[in-house]
């Protein structure tokens, strides 16, 4: 479901691509600071300059900001990223207020995505009354599940709004979020990630074709089986569980 030549951050691309002007000593710890400096900012723009030359421009690209900076701060980065037509910005502030989100929006013509960190619908009408975005991103677990999620794309689709849900999970959730996704007409793209080692993600469940793993090249193909579609290798999931952890016993 995730469209080929998407990059989210800079998670996909070796170190050695990615060069940028070092802006502190070696083991300097600063603190976050929700307000952004003029040398944390140059420092976040080479940073996306050199991920964008690396990747080239057929690539999409989405910057995280993980919803922890001031209005005037996003406002400043999102302006300053601008050359490097972004896919999306995500969360350059807090989501309790959505008007603050406005203003980055009305500020900026680098497309506003958030939504992780709501729930039900409720939440993203605010949102969307707000004019506070151009793309949602539903956690769907987290935002009230799969009938719930669909409520939320739908209400999204009445503001022509896209859906690009949020999604940090196992290949089961993964291809459950997929089905979900295949039933949204205003769908965009999924984000796709893995919290473990791929090959240790690929092995918790049995692909119904027995390639190895339900993600191949940027896609994922819906099985038309019963269900989610996937069986779950508990054998697999055994041997990565937590010790002591209690869901095997």
């Amino acid at each position: 479901m995730r469209r080929p030549g998407a990059a989210h951050g800079v998670g996909g691309l070796h170190c050695d691509q990615v060069r940028h002007r070092q802006s502190r000593s070696p083991g300097e710890v600063r603190p976050l600071q929700p307000h952004l400096g003029g040398r944390e900012i140059r420092d976040m723009v080479d940073r996306v300059a050199a991920v964008r030359e690396a990747i080239g421009s057929d690539v999409d690209l989405a910057i995280d900001m993980h919803a922890r900076y001031d209005v005037p701060s996003a406002c400043r980065i999102a302006a300053e990223l601008e050359p490097y037509s972004l896919m999306w910005l995500e969360e350059p502030t807090p989501p309790e207020n959505p008007q603050a989100l406005a203003r980055v929006r009305a500020s900026t013509k680098t497309p506003i995505c958030a939504g992780e960190n709501l729930y039900l619908r409720w939440g993203f009408r605010e949102l969307l009354d707000a004019g506070a975005v151009d793309v949602i991103e539903p956690d769907i677990p987290k935002c009230g599940g799969l009938a719930e999620s669909k409520k939320i794309a739908n209400l999204a689709e009445m503001y022509y709004v896209p859906f690009a849900p949020h999604l940090v999970s196992t290949p089961l959730g993964t291809m459950a979020s997929a089905h979900q996704c295949s039933t949204v007409p205003n769908f965009y793209v999924q984000e796709w990630h893995a919290l473990e080692e791929r090959e240790v993600w690929d092995s918790y469940v049995v692909p119904p074709d027995g390639s190895g793993s339900i993600v191949k090249d940027g896609y994922i193909t819906l099985p038309d089986t019963p269900g989610i579609g996937v069986e779950p290798d508990l054998d697999a999931v055994r041997r990565h569980a937590v010790p002591s952890f209690g869901i095997f016993e």
